[in-house]
């Protein structure tokens, strides 16, 4: 099961993409699902032939280039049904956000947190979990943590900092599922560089790899940032893609 909903994962992200004017790496996706969920590239390519012939009998678009394939049995095809249905198109119509919406969102979320983790001493325990899970969710899910730990020799790729407990699974793209945990589209940041990167106040120029600080961070040790080249990964087939570095920058507002 955890390989159908990684290949609908994988499959909505390259549809949404493809719906926003961006290419798409299918070949790269093929290859990242096979080193996080096994099987080859090939036998991921069919499968998702396999969603394209789900999508046509649901009278649905499917992906150009993924030609319907109906060799699918009937309790495959169930599962492949609901979840589709789970995770349908993104809606990119209104896939922008600012970064005054995003800051918003942010004190909404801080005013949530103050009321529902107020600290108590008869559940301080219970506070604890609570930390320990939020910093689990921020660190991020475990195999892609892995993998960006492993593809940068565990150091942040702008700060260089080389603790572990303080370094996160980072996406270029926001996380929409098991298929945006691709190499491709992560970066290994220290936490706080992280926090800057999701608010677009840290972005990084996609040909150089330079890595561009806000205006407002000029004045501050994160302006410093600013001219340092990204870290680069121990293979070059582990890099970030420049395509959703070039995404990321265009979400600035500066």
């Amino acid at each position: 099961m955890d390989q159908l909903v990684a290949a609908v994962g994988a499959y909505r992200m390259m549809q949404g993409r493809t719906a926003q004017g961006h290419a798409v790496n299918k070949a790269q996706v093929y290859r990242e699902l096979a080193v996080q969920h096994g099987r080859t590239p090939k036998a991921w390519e069919y499968r998702m032939q396999n969603i394209s012939h789900v999508l046509e009998q649901l009278e649905q678009p499917w992906l150009s280039g993924l030609r319907p394939a109906a060799n699918v049995g009937p309790e495959v095809t169930g599962q492949l049904i609901k979840l589709l249905r789970t995770m349908p198109l993104p809606d990119t119509a209104n896939a922008t956000v600012t970064t005054g919406e995003t800051r918003a969102q942010l004190q909404e979320q801080r005013r949530y947190a103050e009321e529902s983790l107020a600290f108590s001493l008869s559940d301080a325990e219970d506070q604890r979990r609570k930390v320990l899970a939020t910093i689990v969710r921020r660190q991020g899910q475990e195999s892609f943590r892995a993998a960006l730990l492993q593809a940068y020799s565990g150091r942040c790729a702008m700060t260089g900092c080389e603790v572990v407990d303080v370094l996160e699974a980072a996406h270029v793209y926001p996380y929409q599922g098991a298929a945006t945990n691709s190499l491709s589209n992560g970066l290994l940041l220290r936490s706080d560089v992280h926090t800057l990167f999701d608010l677009y106040l840290i972005s990084v120029e996609p040909e150089t790899k330079i890595v561009q600080a806000a205006p407002t961070l000029r004045d501050t040790e994160y302006g410093r940032l600013g001219g340092l080249e990204l870290g680069k990964p121990i293979a070059q087939h582990l890099a970030v893609s420049v395509e959703l570095l070039g995404w990321h920058r265009s979400q600035c507002e500066w």
